[in-house]
């Protein structure tokens, strides 16, 4: 019953949440669009949110055979916060290709964009890709963490990612995909089919890399569904950058290594930093970084050179790690295993939320005709340090199978309005990216974002304030006042800091896994110190003729104290992994802020009162009475627990 309420609510609101009244309408394809229930993996944080709301649209998965088979695409739409939206929703266009659109942290996310104030958000998932029909082999997914996490050279993992690739595209043609259909100009299609399905007029555009090829594809043949365009991250069509993404990382790092060398900050703490990045990083050929994981080949996860690159590329991609890059480094010379180790489930599930089968396909169609023809040269420091998307692109000219269209390898021209926003750091994509595209959009005003990387109006709020005042006026120019304010400190360098990577895996396994020995060593440290505070206040009120001994006292007051400093040390180190987790997240995997340094004088406290509370409470055995020999037994033991976790997690001052 509560189903169908819900359904009724969300199909009585639809009219302001997308145009027009709907149900279940069919249209000249076949296509229909119907709203239902959550369909992610967890539906807790939306279940009593009006804005929210979950749809399916059914197309053909070939459009020039309406009658065979069809495709149910997954859709979220957000609500815009003021309840009264502009009648141009958004519409947002995922990267990759091959990346979701649509996940728990991204509806969380963008639910307090700037965009949704005034606006409608629109999210699906791509044909093939995410919670949209069909499946793209995940076990490949699977299979490229496999490789990735051996001790491979480039021969071996290209002979093991090749075979893979072979294998899913056997199965999918197996299961009678038709792999034709499935690239830009075909999702656009399914992106109209949805607009005319929900009754908008216009829609504004918002894609992020892969995605603003999309929405020049969508430019190109249904401009008039188009209101204005805001095109983060460019991917310019006709242009060949399949093939040269270790070119665009050496450029990515070369601008990095340049930014910290002008900072007489970032110089003076990390001098040399530039040399020491590409020294430790060959050094990994020879020793690489390697920690136990269970579900590794072996038992062991391997970081050699080429691993180690990938990781390296990717965090490019967020200037939230910036700061903390010259410390990561700083982890690969001292082949700090509690880093990666906790980097890597974020590494995986990048890879698991990702459909590489899919990015090929796509790649073959769009970009078959004009791959880049770049190749680094054998004494190039970054000699095949890419060699995962070298794969890609050898895959994408061995693939015979799928159709290639003059028509995608050609530039988009286009009089609509339009943003271009680019991060200067950004290695995928980077700056001249964008100085190409503009040339084919003569209504487009750029902005580059000094020291910001890929994606800037997801992460950064002057992006998404420039965006925001373009959509709701894209006539005219938007303020950049936050703009000039970033080029005066692009990137905000963390020089000092508590140093200690193994802060994130005593957070890791306190507050994520919550670990049965942590939880329950953590109950009885403080149970019984309040027992014994309450149980000596007691005492104290009944004011009892025969006075404890000295040694029942010392033991006492040692164990009460011992164990106080202790749960300060806790409530110490919870606060300041609270503030590092809401405020600089990455922050985590090297340690705390400069300001928790004094919390830690606490643990050589801590470690002299557990000596001392076990010495006197031997003492004091024979004076004691059994209730308390219990008692600051367990308090004694307690802090024994708490003194073996200080050694484990080096919780000293450094």
């Amino acid at each position: 019953m509560k189903t169908i309420l819900f359904l009724l609510a969300i199909l009585l609101t639809a009219t302001t949440l997308v145009g027009q009244g709907l149900s279940d309408c069919r249209l000249q394809y076949g296509q229909s669009f119907e709203f239902t229930d959550c369909f992610l993996e967890d539906c807790s944080p939306f279940l009593d949110d009006s804005r929210i709301h979950f749809a399916y649209l059914t197309v053909p998965e070939d459009y020039g055979n309406p009658d065979g088979r069809l495709l149910k695409l997954a859709i979220v739409f957000i609500k815009s916060a003021n309840g009264n939206p502009e009648p141009d929703p958004v519409i947002h266009l995922s990267g990759g290709p091959g990346a979701k659109s649509i996940s728990v942290n991204r509806i969380k996310a963008f639910a307090n964009h700037p965009f949704s104030q005034n606006h409608d958000l629109i999210f699906i998932d791509f044909r093939g890709i995410g919670f949209s029909e069909p499946t793209f082999c995940p076990e490949f997914q699977e299979a490229l963490i496999q490789v990735i996490s051996q001790n491979l050279m480039p021969v071996e993992a290209t002979e093991e990612t090749l075979n893979q690739y072979s294998d899913c595209f056997n199965k999918l043609e197996a299961e009678g995909i038709n792999l034709n259909q499935y690239n830009s100009a075909t999702v656009v299609r399914d992106l109209e089919m949805l607009r005319i399905s929900l009754g908008i007029e216009q829609w504004n555009l918002w894609g992020i890399s892969y995605g603003t090829r999309v929405a020049q594809t969508y430019l190109r043949d249904f401009p008039e569904s188009v209101r204005c365009a805001i095109i983060d991250s460019p991917v310019p069509m006709g242009y060949a950058m399949w093939g040269e993404q270790t070119r665009t990382y050496q450029r990515s790092l070369t601008a990095f290594f340049d930014a910290c060398k002008e900072s007489p900050e970032c110089n003076n703490a990390f001098p040399d930093l530039e040399e020491r990045f590409y020294h430790a990083m060959h050094s990994l050929n020879e020793t690489p970084l390697m920690f136990k994981h269970k579900n590794a080949p072996g038992s062991y996860v391997y970081y050699n050179f080429y691993n180690m690159h990938l990781i390296v590329q990717q965090l490019l991609y967020i200037p939230d790690f910036y700061p903390l890059l010259p410390w990561l480094i700083k982890g690969i010379e001292e082949r700090n295993k509690d880093i990666f180790q906790n980097l890597s489930p974020q590494f995986e599930g990048q890879i698991l939320n990702y459909s590489d089968a899919m990015f090929v396909t796509v790649l073959k169609y769009d970009n078959g005709l004009i791959l880049s023809d770049y190749h680094s040269e054998p004494n190039d420091p970054l000699h095949d340090a890419l060699n995962y998307f070298d794969n890609v692109v050898l895959m994408v000219k061995q693939i015979d199978f799928i159709a290639q269209d003059s028509l995608e390898a050609r530039p988009v021209f286009s009089e609509k309005p339009s943003l271009i926003l680019v991060g200067s750091l950004d290695p995928i994509t980077p700056p001249f990216y964008a100085h190409i595209l503009k040339q084919s959009l003569p209504n487009s005003i750029l902005f580059e974002f000094p020291g910001r990387g890929h994606g800037p109006t997801r992460d950064t709020e002057c992006a998404k304030i420039i965006a925001s005042d373009f959509l709701n006026n894209p006539y005219s120019e938007p303020d950049i006042h936050c703009l000039i304010e970033i080029e005066t400190n692009p990137i905000n360098w963390v020089t000092k800091m508590y140093y200690n990577p193994r802060i994130a895996t005593f957070a890791q396994q306190m507050f994520v896994q919550k670990r049965w020995t942590l939880l329950l060593g953590t109950a009885l440290l403080f149970l019984t110190f309040f027992v014994s505070v309450i149980a000596g206040f007691i005492s104290f009120l009944r004011k009892k003729k025969k006075p404890a001994t000295p040694q029942i006292r010392i033991r006492n007051i040692i164990s009460r104290l011992s164990a106080l400093f202790a749960i300060l040390l806790l409530f110490g180190l919870g606060f300041f992994i609270g503030k590092a987790g809401n405020e600089q997240a990455p922050l985590l995997l090297m340690g705390l802020v400069k300001e928790a340094k004094p919390v830690f004088y606490l643990s050589l406290i801590v470690l002299a009162g557990t000596l001392f509370s076990w010495v006197w409470f031997i003492r004091a055995l024979k004076y004691s009475s059994k209730a308390g020999n219990i008692l600051y037994g367990l308090i004694s033991f307690s802090l024994l627990w708490f003194s073996v976790l200080i050694f484990k997690f080096q919780l000293f001052p450094n």
